[in-house]
């Protein structure tokens, strides 16, 4: 009897004749395809894992670490220098002439807003507001310096000679005194220094429009 015919089966009636067994063994393509995947697989375990600056900021506060206010608190240049854990820390009510005559070695923290006149006289200090803050912000000041978070009012800068005011927020309009050559200070509007020692700055004063925020 030929030697198909005894692979065959019959079964109910029917013949039976079962399918060649295949090779199981994977061809030389599949064998290169393995090993690529195996490769890589290798490659990514050693791929060094972004670090996550929020858990950082954790370990830091568990361990009693504190970490500069800089980018990763999401602020910016804007608290890179923070106010000193002994300042006096007011609740804002839009109370006027916070910080008013403020010396230097003295620090204001107000955790909201503030009214008119914010500054006013101060020669020295540093004087951080959290919200917006009212009309004539630096009023007089000679010295330190003044960083407002929110927006300002009208005459912002009126008739400061010298330290440092900083405006993150929209400005309604700014003293023209303020940019005159007796101011020796600075002024930084939404990141953009505008002023500096008696001197107008580019591209910042061109950028922001200062022209049309002086107070008329």
């Amino acid at each position: 009897m030929p030697q198909e015919n005894l692979n065959k089966i019959w079964n109910a009636g029917k013949l039976f004749e079962p399918k060649p067994e295949q090779d199981l063994k994977p061809t030389s393509d599949e064998t290169k395809l393995s090993n690529v995947k195996r490769k890589i697989n290798v490659a990514k375990a050693f791929v060094p894992k972004q670090e996550d600056p929020f858990k950082k900021k954790v370990e830091a506060v568990l361990k009693g670490i504190e970490e500069p206010a800089s980018a990763d608190l999401g602020y910016g240049e804007a608290k890179e220098k923070l106010i000193p854990s002994d300042a006096e820390v007011i609740d804002g009510m839009d109370q006027n002439k916070i910080g008013e005559d403020l010396v230097a070695g003295k620090s204001i923290r107000v955790l909201g807003n503030v009214g008119d006149r914010t500054g006013y006289f101060m020669s020295g200090g540093e004087i951080y507001v959290e919200g917006n803050a009212g009309n004539m912000v630096g009023r007089f000041m000679s010295g330190g310096e003044i960083h407002v978070e929110g927006n300002a009012g009208e005459w912002t800068g009126d008739s400061m000679s010298n330290g440092t005011l900083r405006v993150d927020g929209d400005v309604a309009s700014f003293d023209d005194i303020a940019f005159t050559p007796k101011n020796k200070g600075t002024i930084i509007w939404k990141g953009e220094t505008i002023w500096e020692n008696g001197t107008k700055i580019e591209p910042g004063w061109t950028n922001l429009n200062v022209k049309e925020k002086i107070a008329k």
